[in-house]
């Protein structure tokens, strides 16, 4: 990523001016409770954090200051669930580590870990923190297994935020992994899958990876130090809906339609849900299509989800508990969303496309399409990470996710099926009296408008053309896709 330091001190030095931003270093507000939301973002090349806010709010703009002898800003961060408290892995030059743990209400260090020599990794990740912010998890991966190397090969250490004193330790060297699950994982890295009050989830995964998401997670009981191999902690794409005590994960399932990667990969087919009576059944499918990174949304009251089908027909849907479903907007260039009271946010990261990364919030805001709001752009090219969205803390009392079957959410447009409009960059897809280009085009309609498939398909012009249906009942003639740019773009995409 290219650095732009002086340009951003230039905007910084405008938006102050013109009153838009605190000043660095000015104590920061408490996290957003309630329905509001906040975000923490991160800059490792400049060590900026921005804390943004909805609705028009200021955001907040600080530098994160480097502990004495350490000259270089960390690759990522952890933010605890409070909103409050910042942890790094960070490194000085002879290579020795330490886990800082930052106050950022007080601007100031708190806690730290640090160890006897070097390492070859340290991992944070999502779950770093408990749910009330007192504890730090995290992993080290010492050293390759080496038998001259006496310390652990791998070790994962829970820390009292306040003191950095360790709580809770488990390693390669721990007797209980091996009377209990018959290996110690050498060569692994404990990678966190969940952190709750009395249990602690994590993936060996293999150092010098990406990971595997068909390891199951070790799960370890804090109270009496046991561990065992445990659903759903294990399982890729793993969100927690504490005030229910639901969860989902990706699977992939033989008894339900599967699509094809063009590479490398998983072929993740269905989501799977508990709730809290530890039912585990699967909720959504799409046909042959690879689905990726589920998360709870709109409090809880609907489930997000990526699909993947083939080139240019990528994009995140939602289904929720009365069965419902449809396209988000097209507009979504994140891997991951953050559920809020009313949508969700992400963050687009198009520096890497010469553009200027973007925090947008979308808001359902009564209906089934979401309204979608900018709450933070960054500089042109500048390298920012979205490092939290305050939890979800309601959805208590929900119904639960109605159960889906092999056959739901196929992704062939059938008459009597339900679709939604799928467009890019702002375009409407217009609607004509009959199945050709010559017809009077009727209305247009914008990304994410759901409608009913009536008849179809009709060849005209060389495209396929469908009439459909909108839910204030007009009526008319739409193509199911095009090439545009030189990649597929199916334009009606079928919903559950």
């Amino acid at each position: 990523m290219l650095h732009r330091k002086q340009m951003w001190a230039i905007t910084l030095l405008v938006m102050l001016a013109a009153g838009l931003l605190a000043p660095l270093g000015q104590p920061v507000r408490p996290a957003a409770a309630g329905g509001m939301w906040s975000a923490w973002l991160y800059n490792p090349d400049t060590g900026m954090l921005v804390h943004a806010f909805p609705d028009g709010v200021a955001p907040e703009v600080r530098t994160l200051p480097l502990p004495p002898g350490i000259s270089t800003y960390p690759y990522e961060v952890a933010i605890s669930p409070s909103g409050t408290l910042l942890a790094a892995c960070m490194f000085d030059p002879a290579g020795i580590t330490s886990v800082q743990v930052y106050d950022l209400l007080n601007d100031r260090y708190q806690a730290a870990y640090t160890l006897a020599g070097t390492t070859q990794g340290c991992l944070l990740g999502e779950y770093a923190f408990s749910p009330d912010s007192s504890r730090l998890a995290f992993g080290l991966m010492n050293h390759y297994p080496d038998p001259a190397d006496l310390r652990p090969d791998w070790e994962l250490n829970v820390i009292d935020v306040q003191t950095g004193t360790v709580l809770y330790r488990i390693d390669a060297k721990s007797p209980v992994l091996t009377s209990s699950l018959g290996t110690n994982y050498p060569g692994h890295a404990p990678m966190i899958t969940a952190h709750e009050p009395t249990v602690i989830a994590f993936a060996p995964v293999m150092w010098g990876t990406e990971g595997a998401p068909e390891y199951d997670s070790v799960v370890w009981q804090l109270g009496d130090n046991s561990v065992s191999i445990l659903g759903p902690y294990g399982k890729v794409g793993l969100d927690l809906l504490h005030a229910n005590g639901e969860a989902i994960w990706l699977e992939e399932r033989d008894d339900f339609p599967k699509g094809v990667l063009e590479g490398p990969g998983y072929l993740f087919n269905v989501v799977m849900y508990s709730n809290k009576s530890g039912s585990q059944f699967p909720i959504f499918s799409n046909g042959p299509s690879v689905l990726g990174s589920p998360v709870f949304i709109d409090e809880g009251r609907r489930v997000a989800v990526q699909t993947y089908t083939a080139p240019g027909l990528t994009r995140w849907m939602w289904f929720g508990r009365d069965g419902s479903g449809g396209a988000l907007p097209a507009d979504i260039g994140a891997y991951r969303l953050f559920g809020t009271l009313d949508g969700y946010v992400f963050l687009n990261p198009d520096s890497g496309f010469g553009g200027a990364p973007e925090l947008r919030y979308h808001r359902f805001m009564g209906g089934d399409i979401p309204q979608s709001f900018i709450a933070w752009s960054g500089g042109v090219g500048e390298n920012w990470q979205l490092a939290w969205v305050n939890p979800l803390a309601g959805g208590a009392g929900l119904s639960p996710f109605p159960a889906a079957t092999p056959g739901d959410g196929s992704l062939a447009l059938t008459p009597g099926g339900r679709a939604a409009v799928h467009t890019t960059e702002g375009d409407q897809l217009r609607v004509r009296s009959g199945p050709g280009t010559t017809y009077q085009v009727a209305f247009q309609l914008r990304d994410g408008t759901p409608v009913t498939v009536l008849e179809g398909p009709v060849a005209g012009n060389g495209y396929n053309w469908w009439r459909i249906q909108t839910s204030d009942g007009r009526t008319g003639w739409a193509i199911e896709g095009l090439v545009d740019g030189g990649v597929w773009l199916q334009t009606l995409v079928p919903v559950p």
